[in-house]
């Protein structure tokens, strides 16, 4: 009787708190008490993922969520209850953390980033994505982490709830080991030819992303307010960034910028309550900091793996397929 009384009381504090609104200034949703402590043991993931379990972020979504919005409410609550619902460490099944680094050539300073939980398919597609990279040409390094959580500073682990932060911290990680030409993949990523294009387009840009036109339906009208108010940036104008390939100069100055204000939103957490939760962030600090996107043509293309239209992606040069998952 305990613990649904208390719930009761929570959703009641909740709403009352918010009163229909949301703002950067709201208690962080998906935080979750933690000390901050850089090494984490089994026994740690297993507390912040039973922390992260206990979270409702559906009761905020249910005040904040506008009945005629172009998205419903299931496919906001979807993605932002994917982190809260991840899988760091299943010991009876046998699944524990693991962090790989491969190194490179001497002397390069690129690195290839990935990492996912151990929930759907998506280990078996990370495993086979770090075989096929040196199958293609590939020679930096390559770090990826399967379940766990990238801890780089000690306060991450407080965040592990926040929809997809961990992108940007994994490369924070990848950083820290010394690398400053970094190329974030999704597991589901299938590159069809070596990489040198889009590290040749990080070297003189300091960033690559595929781009599309600006799509404000994609985050609710409160999240976009925040984003628009931090950034001071107009999201009707602000081309999408998708979050499958992001590519950084480390040692850019506007690179550093973004990277410090993508914390900043974290630890505010309110920012990500959207149906493409870091895109969103990213587009919008990119707006702010980054020289004008560059569109990048024949970068990716949707598609099964052993489908046809590989064979018809290899042919058009077409640098890499999104598989199905």
């Amino acid at each position: 009787m305990i613990r649904p009384l208390m719930d009761v009381i929570a959703r009641i504090f909740v709403w009352f708190c918010l009163c229909g609104s949301l703002s950067a200034h709201t208690v962080n949703p998906f935080e979750i008490e933690f000390p901050v402590k850089k090494e984490l043991t089994f026994e740690d993931y297993e507390i912040a993922q039973g922390a992260l379990r206990h979270k409702d972020i559906d009761s905020l979504i249910d005040v904040i969520y506008p009945n005629d919005w172009y998205y419903t409410k299931a496919d906001v609550s979807g993605r932002c209850n994917r982190f809260l619902k991840q899988t760091m460490i299943n010991r009876q099944k046998g699944m524990f953390p693991e962090v790989f680094w491969i190194p490179g050539e001497a002397d390069s300073k690129q690195c290839v980033v990935l990492g996912c939980s151990f929930d759907d398919q998506y280990p078996e597609l990370l495993r086979s994505l770090v075989e096929v990279l040196r199958e293609v040409g590939y020679k930096g390094a390559i770090y990826y982490r399967i379940g766990g959580y990238p801890n780089p500073t000690g306060e991450e682990i407080r965040y592990a709830g926040v929809p997809y932060a961990f992108k940007m911290f994994m490369l924070e990680e990848a950083y820290l080991l010394g690398y400053t030409r970094l190329l974030w993949l999704d597991a589901s990523a299938w590159p069809l030819n070596n990489l040198d294009y889009c590290f040749k387009v990080i070297e003189q840009e300091g960033i690559i992303f595929e781009i599309n036109k600006p799509n404000v339906r994609l985050t609710l009208p409160q999240t976009r307010d925040i984003l628009e108010d931090y950034c001071d940036v107009n999201l009707e104008k602000v081309v999408h960034c998708s979050g499958w390939l992001m590519g950084f100069a480390m040692d850019r100055d506007f690179v550093k910028d973004i990277f410090r204000d993508y914390r900043a939103l974290v630890r505010k957490g309110t920012p990500f309550i959207s149906v493409t939760p870091e895109e969103m962030v990213i587009s919008a600090l990119s707006a702010k900091y980054a020289p004008p996107l560059k569109k990048h043509a024949k970068l990716m293309l949707a598609s099964s793996l052993y489908d046809s239209r590989m064979v018809e992606a290899t042919k058009s040069g077409v640098h890499f397929l999104i598989r199905c998952h």
